[in-house]
């Protein structure tokens, strides 16, 4: 008897291959740093000068017995502390990491490891999050001093994809610290992923019950941070849970007065990166938080291989299911969007939101950008012009003209930003101006 579906199965056990690989190394130096004009390095702080990454994070997994920090399993608490991310074998010194980082590093060099990690605090599902523990405000007073050591006075909260494990997602987040020169404030979200790609539908029911956790999370940011702005970079699958946990917060009706709602949330930018969540739940999900986020950014790839996966995979099943409810999703997903999946009226809506200054799509096509595999899914950070535009939309809120993207259009279709053949130069140019402007607010 021959497989219902072998193409299927052939693309799951490749996924499956490149997502399981047990190490992480550090990402290729973006674009933005390669020409040697524009050094993040050259103001970290002294006390992070080193082989070592202090990144914050937050996670509803339980503790682990088996010496991974923490398990698959599921957990309505919340536990916090910060994790430390080495690179190489940790006896680098700071110029040659520095040198490294910019110029090139070998593989051996660049791999990147947990060296320790400090939970601080436990934050009760039924804790008000009005009042902390001493535990829980010990948290908050690094995360705070942080800020204030550093000129970017905000936090980024990486929300990592499927398949993940703690230290995977740590990793992650470490990289996306060190490429600021130290300079962001980073904390991770660890949802218990299965870690397997063959329970993505596991995954897909684990965020949905972790929504009520990260809301509380970014509430509990908000109300005893001193970051002027919580921004999100979420990955992958990762923009499930974070489309739905800000359309929560877009849904709370015990706010009567929306601006200071707003203002007191703090949400800043946030950048899907290659997001596995349903094009047409999206749209109705961002009509409900988009006037209490300041910027989004879409990035997608018609190629992405992962994500014609993801999506066959639900027309495969006919969905997945969540404590026995089925839960239909055989649509295509916003990284790989298709536009036939939507009503007129939703077509009609996002089409035009594509043109509003603050809603940005930006098309990762491996036809324009160098190195790029055509079905290209973790282009965020392996790839150095997409690695480029998610730190200067993230850390600098630089609007796609701003970060050297241009835009094409035309009438009755929407806008698109993409990369132009001249980035590099274009890049170098833009960098050049938005230091100029640091230098005068400054």
């Amino acid at each position: 008897m021959k497989p219902r579906f072998p193409g299927l199965l052939i693309a799951l056990l490749l996924i499956f291959l490149a997502g399981c690989q047990s190490k992480v190394y550090l990402m290729p130096t973006p674009a933005g740093m390669q020409s040697g004009k524009h050094d993040p390095f050259e103001y970290t702080p002294d006390r992070h000068k080193g082989a070592h990454i202090a990144v914050a994070y937050a996670t509803n997994r339980l503790p682990s017995d088996k010496g991974n920090y923490y398990a698959r399993e599921f957990d309505d608490n919340l536990r916090v502390g910060i994790a430390r991310v080495q690179i190489g074998d940790g006896d680098q010194s700071w110029e040659e990491i520095r040198r490294l980082s910019i110029h090139g590093l070998d593989k051996k060099d660049a791999e990147l490891a947990i060296s320790e990690v400090d939970q601080v605090g436990i934050f009760d599902s039924n804790d008000s999050i009005d009042t902390l523990s001493p535990e829980d405000q010990a948290y908050m007073d690094i995360l705070n001093e942080a800020i204030d050591e550093s000129y970017v006075k905000e936090i980024t909260v990486y929300v990592h994809g499927a398949n993940n494990s703690f230290y995977r997602s740590a990793a992650q987040a470490a990289q996306y610290r060190h490429f600021t020169g130290r300079q962001a404030i980073v904390t991770f979200f660890s949802w218990p992923s299965a870690e397997n790609i063959l329970r993505y539908g596991t995954d897909v029911s684990n965020i949905k019950d972790t929504v009520p956790t990260f809301a509380r999370y970014l509430k509990f940011l908000a109300k005893h941070s001193s970051a002027e702005r919580i921004n999100i970079l979420c990955y992958s699958v990762g923009a499930t849970l974070t489309t739905r946990t800000l359309a929560l917060l877009g849904n709370d009706h015990s706010q009567t007065d929306r601006e200071a709602y707003r203002k007191s949330l703090r949400l800043g930018s946030v950048y899907f990166a290659a997001p596995d969540t349903d094009f047409d739940h999206f749209i109705e999900e961002y009509r409900q938080y988009e006037d209490i986020v300041e910027r989004v950014t879409v990035t997608i790839n018609h190629d992405d291989s992962v994500l014609g996966v993801s999506r066959r995979m639900f027309h495969a099943r006919g969905g997945s299911k969540t404590n026995n409810q089925q839960i239909k999703s055989s649509k295509s997903r916003l990284g790989k969007p298709d536009i036939k999946d939507l009503t007129q009226a939703q077509a009609e809506w996002i089409i035009e939101k594509t043109r509003d200054p603050n809603f940005d799509v930006l098309e990762v096509d491996y036809n324009a950008i160098p190195d790029l595999p055509k079905g290209s899914h973790d282009y965020w950070y392996q790839n150095p012009w997409a690695s480029t535009d998610a730190l200067l939309a993230l850390n600098f809120h630089a609007r796609p003209r701003d970060r050297a993207l241009i835009s094409r259009e035309s009438e009755n279709s929407p806008r698109i930003w993409y990369f132009p053949e001249d980035y590099d130069t274009r890049i170098d140019d833009a960098l050049e101006k938005i230091d100029d402007d640091i230098q005068i607010e400054n």
